[in-house]
């Protein structure tokens, strides 16, 4: 059975060409962050690495043994048939780090900026020799997007003549940034967001302790993204949304709600909640446009055009939090004064 909610038709699309015996060397798991890319790579490395063992199942999908050799081998990081390919830490202890708990462990400011070429040529060990165990040998690379470009060059040589019985994965979150030359020795299978019901059976199978309102605040935060969503759950989102919507609505002329906001979001605790606020204001702008139906759409346009490149800059730059939250508040609260005019 498939474990991606959502995504039954890559798992067919996979396996139908497992069954034909067509089954691409190297394959783009292309679609936006959250949707479970990286996941459904691991599952089918495990696939292919367990199909030595006997006749695979007819029907769609995976099916996978989480006792079999291979799930073992995955899950202790010792399959000699199996590498996954990610950026590292920083430093010599975040790397260390990154080993024994795993790269998900890190914060994205402890990771390299690159996946290197070295660890792109290390590969060639794998391929030095036949598979050990298994009939395939699978390299996972999460993500493709993080290769420096000497590292693509390396990796476009074994895509050009890929070592027999190879497999690749490449998660992709931008596909169309790659180079043309990986693209097109690739087969792309895409991942799409999912619709609000797959949202709420996720996050009700994730967080099931989750109010309703707090779930439908997540999942319109998500836009069809898991992954996004699970990012906020302990953001308080929906108190958020609810003064962002607040100040759009009446305009705050007081400035009590955007100080009182501000405030908050400022305090070193507050680090998930603020980075939430960022990445959502700028979308609950442009949904309070739409659906307004402002009249001075250019004026309105570039209050939330304003408000996006604040949210975008803040945390690169080191802006302070207080006084980014309190301008996202005034922005939002001009978006009130032109619905009155209008």
């Amino acid at each position: 059975m498939t474990s991606f909610v959502g995504q039954d038709k890559a798992e067919r699309i996979f396996r139908q060409s497992f069954d034909k015996g067509k089954l691409h060397h190297a394959w783009i798991l292309a679609g936006p962050k959250g949707l479970g890319k990286a996941g459904f790579a691991k599952q089918a490395a495990q696939f292919l690495l367990d199909s030595v063992e006997g006749i695979m199942p007819q029907e769609n999908g995976f099916h996978l043994d989480k006792q079999s050799q291979g799930a073992k081998l995955l899950a202790a990081g010792s399959h000699p048939d199996f590498r996954l390919i990610q950026r590292g830490g920083k430093t010599d202890k975040e790397d260390k780090k990154a080993r024994e708990d795993g790269v998900d462990a890190l914060e994205e400011h402890e990771l390299k900026r690159n996946i290197s070429i070295a660890q792109i040529r290390n590969l060639q060990s794998l391929f030095a020799t036949q598979s050990s165990i298994s009939t395939y040998r699978v390299v996972v690379i999460d993500a493709i997007d993080d290769l420096e470009r000497g590292g693509a060059n390396a990796l476009l040589k074994n895509l050009e003549e890929p070592p027999k019985d190879t497999i690749f994965l490449l998660v992709s979150h931008a596909p169309e940034r790659l180079l043309p030359t990986i693209r097109s020795r690739c087969q792309i299978l895409r991942f799409d967001p999912l619709d609000d019901d797959q949202m709420r059976h996720v996050l009700t199978n994730i967080a099931p302790k989750l109010d309703d309102k707090e779930r439908d605040a997540l999942i319109a935060a998500g836009e069809g993204s898991p992954g996004r969503s699970l990012q906020y759950i302990d953001a308080g989102l929906a108190e958020l949304e609810t003064l962002a919507r607040d100040i759009m609505r009446t305009g705050d002329k007081n400035n009590q709600i955007k100080s009182d906001l501000a405030r908050k979001l400022s305090l070193k605790a507050a680090t998930v909640r603020y980075q939430a606020f960022l990445s959502r204001a700028p979308s609950l702008m442009a949904q309070h446009i739409k659906s307004a139906g402002n009249k001075r759409s250019g004026n309105a346009i570039e209050l939330w055009r304003e408000a996006s490149d604040l949210a975008a800059m803040a945390s690169p730059k080191a802006l302070d939090n207080q006084a980014v939250i309190f301008r996202l508040g005034s922005l939002m609260g001009s978006l009130a004064h032109l619905d009155e005019r209008a």
